[in-house]
Formats: structure tokens, sequence, C-alpha cells
């Protein structure tokens, strides 16, 4: 999923270039949107069901009528946003606001920002610089691409994988491991290496950089098989070479 970070000044125009770029994203793949409402806050209908129940501490309060469904949910956090996003298949999130995270952003206005992708762009300007805004990656949203992408009518399986930093092994213990960009060409080659082996349809790699600490996710790996034995001995094969090549010399 690329997340499009949309910042300015109140009254600078975000929400009507947002609305205009919400039309041509959508001839690309699904879009979503998450607007910042900062100390507005968001008021919920006095005396509906779907209020009753949130004001009751349901996680999720929800109604769905003949035409779209509602959603109230606990969490106030960015994060689990987008992953519900890239969960449900969005391919292009919207950010209007949330200046405080550094994504790779559109200015619109004179807000000084770091950052900045484009400022006061045209919508064209914005979908020529797709590739400069970041990627989000949850596992379902692996799975959801390839099956938007490669199809399933040959396959018999998805198998997926969480790799997770580890804190003890034995009696050593490790708080965090690094990585940086070097690390995207191992892991293309390894995704190449996982859709070579007879019977893959096709498989997704990710592997997340920076500081990374224990019990976090470190790796998703998403394969599309025609049966599960491929599946499983592709993902074996790459996660034995990523730990030999990377994981064992990073420690």
């Amino acid at each position: 999923m690329k997340v499009i970070q949309i910042v300015g000044r109140s009254n600078a125009g975000k929400t009507t270039f947002i609305k205009s770029l919400i039309p041509a994203l959508s001839a690309h793949g699904s879009v979503g949107v998450v607007k910042h409402l900062g100390h507005h806050g968001f008021t919920l209908e006095p005396g509906k069901d779907t209020t009753i129940y949130y004001e009751s501490h349901a996680a999720i309060s929800s109604g769905v009528d003949e035409e779209k469904s509602v959603l109230v949910r606990r969490e106030n956090d960015l994060d689990s946003t987008l992953e519900s996003f890239c969960n449900a298949g969005v391919e292009y999130a919207i950010l209007e606001g949330f200046k405080t995270r550094l994504f790779p952003r559109v200015v619109i206005g004179d807000l000084e920002s770091e950052n900045v992708v484009l400022r006061n762009p045209s919508v064209d300007e914005v979908l020529a610089a797709l590739p400069e805004f970041e990627d989000y990656y949850t596992i379902e949203g692996l799975v959801r691409e390839l099956r938007r992408e490669c199809g399933v009518s040959h396959a018999g399986a998805i198998l997926t994988f969480n790799g997770l930093v580890r804190e003890w092994t034995g009696t050593e213990r490790t708080e965090y491991l690094e990585f940086d960009e070097t690390v995207d060409a191992l892991t293309e080659s390894i995704r190449r290496d996982m859709e070579a082996v007879p019977g893959i349809i096709g498989a997704r790699f990710y592997h997340r950089k920076g500081r990374l600490y224990a019990g976090e996710d470190i790796t998703y790996i998403a394969i599309l098989a025609e049966h599960r034995e491929e599946a499983f001995a592709a993902a074996s094969s790459a996660i034995d070479r990523l730990k030999q090549e990377l994981h064992d010399v990073e420690k």
C-alpha cells in the first residue's frame, strides 16, 4: 500500500486537492483516506444503536445499510488504521494532516516542512511521483496483492510467514537488530528464487528496515502456490538463505 501524506496550514486547500486526487488514484487502484481530526473530535449521533454499542465499550461498533458500512473503533492511533486499510486491500492511502509523522509528503501552501516530495503540485505531478512515496506492508496486504496480481485459478495454497526479532537464543540476548536499504537487493533476489521454484505462482517478500527491537516484526513472506508442498519448500529455502546471508551476519 502506497502512503501519500498531504499537509498544510488550515484552509490551505488540502481537502479540495484530495478531492481531486482520489478519482485520479482510483483509476490505478483502491483508495482510502485518513483525516487527522486533531482536537475537533468526531461527534457520534446521540441515541443511535451504533453509538450506544460504542459507549457500552464495544471494541468495534458497526452499522451496515444497503449502500455502505460504518465502523467506530476504539483505537485512535494512525498505525492501527493504516494496518486496517492494508489488510482490507487498499492500494493507496491518503493522509490529511498528521504533521508529526514524517512520511514522504505533499505540502499545500507555504508550510515549512521536512521530507517534502512535492509542493503545491498538480494531480498529474503526484501520480508521476508515486514511486517516491512510502510503501506500507502487512502480511494480509501481501496476500491480497498476490491474489489481485497473480490470480488464483491454478492455486491450491497461500503460505505466509511472519519473522520476529528473537530476544533470547539460548542464553544470548538480542536487544535489537538494524538494517538499511542494502537489504532490499537481497530480499528481491530471494523473492525471484522463490518464484523460480516449480509450482510457485507468485511470491512477495518484505523485510523491515531501521532499528528493530526484540519482539517486533522483521519479515513478511507470502507465497501463492499450486500445492502446499511447493510453498513449504520455497519458504524454507528463502528463510534459510535470509538467515545465512543477513541475520547471522548482522548478529
